[in-house]
């Protein structure tokens, strides 16, 4: 049987946890609806004024609700701190394939920023590929539609 001073120190421990993480849930919500509503003709004149997410959805056929948003480092420095913030858009094409799309969402300074296209890569199995520009990109995640 726990205590009720142990009980008070779990509670506590509990508040201390998740104040100090809110900040960033909030901060983190935010960025991710940045890059949610962008436009892709921002991103990549070629393509329609539609919000990021609603296009994705469209032309991968996964649903909005099964494309994973994450906020990361954009993959530089491990602490956030040496590089900008972005947000990544990852979609499961099949049970061993998946596609991402990294935008940059803030500077290096943590201000805000218009998203704009960081790295576009996908995982095939173990292999990763790169792609130069949204178009390839697309490429690969039409050959892959389930």
């Amino acid at each position: 049987m726990i205590s009720v001073k142990a009980t008070q120190v779990i509670a506590l421990g509990i508040l201390v946890v998740a104040s100090d993480t809110s900040p960033t849930w909030a901060q983190d919500s935010v960025l991710i609806e940045a890059a949610r509503r962008v436009t892709v003709a921002s991103l990549d004149s070629a393509y329609p004024r539609l919000p990021f997410e609603k296009w994705l959805a469209g032309f991968s056929r996964v649903p909005r609700s099964a494309i994973h948003w994450e906020v990361n480092d954009c993959g530089e420095g491990g602490d956030g701190r040496e590089a900008p913030t972005c947000v990544e858009a990852g979609l499961e094409l099949t049970p061993d394939t998946a596609a991402y799309a990294t935008l940059v969402v803030a500077s290096l300074d943590g201000s805000p920023s218009q998203p704009a296209i960081w790295m576009l890569y996908a995982r095939t199995g173990r292999a990763f590929t790169e792609f130069k520009n949204l178009s390839e990109w697309v490429a690969f995640v039409r050959a892959h539609i389930r």
